[in-house]
């Protein structure tokens, strides 16, 4: 750990990952040389891409010349992607800018959270068993929504899948509350209004789970809202312009919330430890938010998204938002009760 000062000449540790310059170098090397070599060598890379797809379709068709034109877009995604990222790399390489980046850190640290007496973020095997039993629930998750997808029960309308959702968001909103109510208490009156925010958030994904309650107490929906709707619910998240919105907000919170947990693993060596560990999740979440990444990975994404193309080779490629929402589910349900179970420790100190 490198140790600079800030513009207050207060001595303050970087984390680990800022202070190692063969890592970002060597990083952003090999992220340029691969999507240099895409470039370089689309049809090579073409030819491998193409079986997946092929093999993913119904029936032995040849390959559409749309889709084959859309693999090699996905191809260029792909080599745009690693130049970008190598270029960012190879700055990160330059001490000087990581140690502004430092900086900015800290203050940003000082400015929106605040020290607290919480345990430091350990990474033994405690973490790690936590992690192999999230990934054995998101694998198992996945492979029971796509294998028994047209079972009623278990995924149909008002099945199992759509009221464990309901449960987790319920359930989330209520641990959300009762952690303002901790915090609150402990004098941290910012990271309740926080959690008030989080609260409202999941009652409201809740309710347009259940319609509203329209299939419980069996209203008609309004001529308007039915013609629109996808579903023919009274629901907003079935509009098609709201279902894109949460189709991209759920692959780019699912980065959002992976680039939190990478932040708060680099600062996990802090002293004294502070309220971002109330607002950042763990990386303990990381095998669900990388399946919803590939779940929800954008269309220029698809001709070239390895895991679906594997997927789909194998009849158990993305169907329908089942899977991503018992995902969303069960990162919320996690997130929340870890965050009360520190809340409540926080308001006994």
């Amino acid at each position: 750990m490198d140790r600079i000062s800030d513009p207050l000449r207060v001595n303050v540790t970087v984390p680990s990952i800022l202070s190692s310059s063969p890592f970002w170098a060597a990083l952003g090397a090999f992220c340029l040389l691969g999507g240099l070599v895409l470039f370089l060598a689309q049809d090579q890379v073409f030819d491998v891409v193409r079986p997946l797809v092929e093999s993913a379709r119904a029936g032995p068709s040849p390959l559409a010349p749309d889709t084959a034109a859309a693999i090699r877009e996905g191809i260029e995604v792909w080599a745009t992607t690693g130049v970008a990222i190598g270029a960012i790399a190879l700055l990160l390489a330059l001490s000087g800018l990581r140690a502004v980046l430092a900086r900015g850190l800290v203050l940003m640290d000082r400015r929106f959270f605040r020290p607290a007496p919480l345990p430091v973020d350990r990474y033994g095997w405690t973490f790690f068993l936590m992690v192999a039993g999230i990934l054995a629930a998101t694998m198992l998750a996945y492979l029971l929504l796509t294998a028994y997808e047209h079972v009623d029960w278990l995924e149909g309308e008002d099945g199992l899948s759509e009221w464990w959702t309901v449960a987790a968001y319920f359930g989330g909103a209520a641990a959300a509350v009762a952690t303002a109510w901790a915090v609150r208490s402990a004098g941290y009156r910012g990271l309740s209004y926080f959690h008030l925010f989080l609260a409202v958030a999941f009652f409201l994904f809740a309710m347009e789970e259940i319609s509203w309650g329209q299939r419980i107490f069996g209203w008609d929906t309004p001529a308007a809202l039915e013609e629109v709707n996808q579903q023919g619910e009274t629901t907003l998240h079935n509009l098609p312009e709201f279902a894109i919105i949460i189709f991209f907000a759920l692959f780019w919170g699912s980065v959002a919330a992976l680039a939190g947990g990478s932040l708060r693993a680099a600062w996990r060596a802090r002293r004294p430890t502070t309220t971002m560990t109330l607002v950042l999740p763990s990386l303990m979440l990381a095998p669900t938010l990388v399946m919803l990444m590939i779940w929800r990975a954008g269309a220029d994404w698809v001709p070239v998204n390895i895991a679906r193309l594997i997927m789909d080779r194998y009849d158990y490629g993305p169907q329908g938002s089942e899977v991503p929402e018992v995902l969303l589910g069960l990162c919320i349900v996690i997130y929340t009760f870890a965050n009360l179970r520190k809340a409540l420790a926080l308001r006994g100190n």
